[in-house]
């Protein structure tokens, strides 16, 4: 019986087409590996910047770990004091508040973030921090204790309000008026000074109400009940002439002092009683 002819094997559905439909998704696999394998040797993404808050004059870093692409902060933020030696000057003079041990973390304002952000605290810092400025404020809030003491607690209000770009205008107006030659020699400080609060006093008014106009108009209802408050204060008693005030090291040198004084009195006093006992 003849063999039945042979035919060649009949390829199945689909048979030398894998290879097609298995290449894009090697690429596309490969792409994602070489995704991750980019990020995790790059490390976290480090955010850097400043924060500065209002009581104290307090300016700190602050640095953060984020893994990149999903955002997700790596550990907890580190933060580096870097308060300038001009804002421990005016707390230990009395000039502006003292800031507590806890500071609230909603009341610290932005001043930078990784060099591309700049906030508005920056128009205040920029004059607390030793070198940027045309003059040394640590030296000549020491020359000018009255005009120093009036300028920095008005300006530590219009930070509390988050008005920084007043505080430029008024450094500087301070600073000019402390070079500016007596009108007649017999003006003494305190008529200088007197008149250096009315030159502040009259740009805080203005300065504030442009600024109450300006909040009533967007809705910041809050902002222009602080500024109206601010400007019944003025218009009642003006910039406050603010005296210095001893640092609790000074009183606490006073206090150890005094005993040693009183005890030669308390010694006579002594000696003189037990004479008069024995006679």
């Amino acid at each position: 019986m003849a063999n039945p002819p042979a035919f060649p094997h009949k390829p199945s559905p689909g048979a030398g087409r894998n290879w097609p439909i298995i290449f894009p998704l090697v690429v596309f696999g490969s792409s994602i590996a070489l995704t991750a394998l980019i990020v995790c040797s790059s490390g976290f993404l480090l955010v850097t910047g400043t924060q500065f808050h209002p009581d104290g004059f307090r300016i700190r870093q602050f640095v953060a770990a984020r893994i990149p692409i999903i955002g997700v902060q790596a550990g907890p933020t580190a933060y580096v004091d870097q308060t300038p030696p001009l804002s421990q000057l005016l707390v230990d003079r009395g000039w502006i508040s003292r800031a507590p041990l806890q500071l609230p973390e909603d009341k610290w304002d932005l001043i930078n973030m990784n060099v591309s952000f700049e906030g508005s605290p920056r128009y205040l810092t920029d004059y607390l921090q030793e070198g940027n400025t045309r003059v040394d404020l640590q030296q000549w809030s020491k020359d000018n204790p009255l005009l120093a003491g009036m300028l920095w607690s008005e300006v530590e209000k219009v930070a509390q309000l988050k008005l920084y770009w007043m505080a430029p205008e008024m450094i500087d107006k301070m600073v000019d008026f402390s070079r500016l030659k007596p009108i007649t020699k017999s003006l003494t400080k305190d008529a200088r000074a007197d008149l250096a609060k009315k030159s502040l006093t009259a740009f805080l008014l203005e300065s504030y109400k442009k600024t109450e106009e300006g909040a009533k108009a967007t809705g910041k209802t809050d902002l222009a009940a602080a500024c109206r408050k601010e400007i019944e204060r003025l218009e009642t008693v003006g910039v406050v002439i603010l005296k210095e005030t001893k640092n609790s090291e000074k009183e606490g040198d006073t206090k150890d002092q005094d005993p040693k004084k009183s005890e030669p009195k308390k010694e006579a006093k002594e000696k003189s009683e037990s004479q008069d006992a024995s006679n």
